[in-house]
């Protein structure tokens, strides 16, 4: 390999200069380094581990920290960084050396016993972490804050009398405080001093006479302890002094229900509810909590018209018209209502829902309360109107399909219905629950355009997955016999239905409709006999037995049934015609 002339006149040069320097050094003695240069060297590695340290490169500030030592090993400094370091990197064996010797070099620095303190209680050592914090206030003056840290870890060591010791120090140094009597009043009452607990409340509120806060504390230390008369003998005493803590009347409530003294603590919900000074979390917070305590007959008759108080004087807070969707559809869910306000309470819960998703449409549990209500109602208007919100906010919720399809089917969309019916059985998965639910329904809505094979189709595919499908087999087995088609399957169908549920009318009925058409006149005039026996019978049935009966040849008792049933619904296909003419129309 051939080097070039100029690199090898340079190498030249820089070797010979090397071997010549190597040369000059061998030929004199090293002088000893100067104490000034050592110290230079020694914080310039310090520098530099403080800018590796600013810069998270523990290794290399590590390294320089200690070369800085080797240089001065009295650097205090140096050791309490080493510290922090390994204490950040969770090498803690190591952090408690190095702070250790940062200590016996330099006992009057704050920063080193409370960076001792948390190494330890990293370590989960916090006996040897309370050590370091009486070290250090007894070496240090002016650090009496670390009582409060100190108290704190005895605390959760339970060691009480040193807490307790500990915040009297604190309190001792910085007068009455709400930090050291709360904690002493914890301490007091684990240890079920209760009067102790309470003279600490006292002590507060002597103390800071005019922060009510301090009076609420104590009502509720006492309520808790079973001193809710003296409890309300505070609270009261405070609204005589001033009516601008108008949310204290929530606890004031809560005493007298406590106390049973009903009529107060409704009077005291009542004013806490109507004033805007009360922020409506706290009257939500309110509301919740004796949710919880119901079936009660007193909670049963307050609690709604609170929502609407609620809603009248937090008109926009959204949260309101959610509270009160939600308890009126609860009492709704668990039978608290009385029959003749059962549309009220579905009317109320609808609207405080469609209230709610005016400001937010992004919770689906309150457009499937709302649709659910408005289905109960048999708003399928709104059903479809909200539906189609949802599906805006939620095309892939398969349910929404299922809610819009039954709401425009009940509707007489016939076509639209289909369409979120399909639309719902490709979102449907392996989903049997669902896809069963579409199919029959489709089965409905083809049946209703006419098309009588998708129809069939569809009930089919419903029967595939449940056989027992008494929906299905009722409209199947009804819309075959109005076709007259298939009148032999119709007839399995409807007797399976009968076997499944022999007392369902509709089921009834429709077995029988079916004997009617296969000529089994005798049989069908049984079962709708004993159908219209039944209060419960509509004007369908009335006039399928009317049909019977002229097949029979009981003309007049036929026009009997068929007046009844005009009686009930004017609207029956022929009706008038057949009472008139005193035969079957068709």
């Amino acid at each position: 390999m051939q080097i070039n002339l100029v690199v090898k006149l340079t190498l030249i040069l820089v070797f010979g200069f090397s071997l010549n320097a190597n040369a000059q050094r061998k030929s004199k003695k090293a002088k000893p380094k100067s104490g000034l240069y050592i110290q230079q060297e020694a914080e310039y590695y310090f520098i530099e581990g403080e800018k590796q340290y600013i810069l998270e490169d523990y290794a290399k500030a590590v390294t320089n920290f200690r070369s800085s030592i080797q240089l001065v090993p009295t650097n205090d400094v140096a050791y309490f960084k080493l510290a922090q370091i390994y204490n950040k990197t969770n090498q803690l064996a190591a952090a408690k050396l190095s702070i250790k010797k940062a200590l016996e070099l330099n006992n009057k620095n704050s920063y080193y016993y409370l960076l001792a303190a948390d190494i330890y209680t990293n370590a989960n050592n916090l006996k040897e972490a309370t050590q370091y914090y009486e070290l250090l206030i007894s070496k240090v003056p002016g650090e009496e804050h670390v009582f409060f840290q100190l108290g704190a870890i005895y605390l959760y060591l339970q060691e009480y009398e040193n807490a307790l010791f500990t915040y009297q120090r604190a309190e001792n140094h910085f007068g009455v405080n709400e930090q050291t009597s709360v904690q002493k009043q914890k301490i007091y009452l684990k240890q079920n001093q209760i009067d102790k607990a309470i003279a600490e409340g006292q002590k507060l509120i002597g103390a800071f006479p005019n922060n009510p806060k301090y009076v609420i504390m104590l009502a509720e230390v006492l309520s808790a302890n079973g001193k809710e008369t003296e409890a309300i003998g505070l609270i009261e005493n405070l609204l005589n002094k001033s009516d601008d803590i108008e949310d204290v009347r929530l606890l004031l409530a809560d005493l007298y229900r406590k106390t049973k003294q009903l009529d107060n603590f409704e009077a005291q919900l009542n004013l806490a509810f109507g004033s805007p000074k009360v922020p409506i979390d706290a009257k939500i917070k309110a509301v919740m909590k004796y949710m919880a305590l119901l079936p009660d007959t007193r909670l049963e008759a307050i609690l709604p018209k609170l929502c609407d108080k609620i809603v009248k004087v937090h008109p926009t807070d959204f949260n309101s018209f959610l509270l009160q969707g939600d308890v009126y559809s609860t009492f709704l869910e668990n039978q608290l209502v009385n029959d003749s306000e059962i549309n009220m309470f579905k009317e109320k819960a609808v609207q405080g829902y469609t209230n709610y998703i005016r400001f937010d449409e992004s919770k689906f549990n309150v457009w499937q309360n709302l649709l659910n209500l408005e289905l109960q109602q048999n708003a399928f208007d709104s059903v479809i109107v909200h539906s189609q919100q949802a599906l805006a906010v939620f095309p892939n919720q398969t349910w929404l399909y299922l809610v819009s399809g039954v709401a425009n089917l009940s509707a007489n969309n016939w076509k639209e219905s289909i369409f979120y019916f399909e639309e719902g059985v490709k979102r449907s998965g392996t989903n049997n629950q669902m896809l069963e639910l579409f199919y029959g329904y489709l089965g409905d809505g083809y049946h209703k355009i006419k098309e009588y094979q998708k129809s069939d189709e569809y009930y089919d595919k419903a029967l595939m997955i449940n056989p027992n499908n008494e929906l299905v087999l009722n409209n199947y087995s009804y819309y075959l016999s109005l076709r007259e088609q298939k009148l032999e399957k119709a007839h399995k169908m409807s007797l399976k239905l009968m076997r499944l549920n022999s007392e369902n009318l509709a089921y009834l009925d429709t077995y029988a409709w079916v004997q009617y058409k296969m000529g089994n006149y005798d049989e069908a005039k049984r079962v709708l006999k004993k159908v219209v026996e039944n209060k419960e019978a509509n004007a369908e049935n009335y006039d399928h037995y009317g049909d019977v009966l002229y097949k029979l040849g009981e003309i007049e008792n036929a026009k009997i049934q068929w007046l009844k049933a005009k009686e009930m619904d004017a609207g029956i296909e022929n009706i008038n015609k057949k009472i008139e003419q005193g035969k079957i129309i068709q």
